[in-house]
């Protein structure tokens, strides 16, 4: 499970996700975008399980 930082639609960071249910993960996302992703200049992020994409936040 990762969880992809953009900025403009561009990947500028991944973090790995642990968490086994998609609302989690959604939820883990979240609040790892507010610590780490604003932190390398990231405007969204992007959820993804293996090939399966689960969730998409853009400001």
């Amino acid at each position: 499970m990762r969880c992809f930082f953009l900025k403009d639609r561009q990947i500028v960071a991944v973090e790995f996700l642990k968490t086994t249910k998609d609302a989690e993960r959604i939820a883990d996302a979240t609040v790892l975008f507010a610590i780490k992703g604003k932190q390398k200049g990231a405007d969204g992020f992007e959820v993804w399980h293996g090939p399966r994409f689960l969730y998409r936040f853009q400001e």
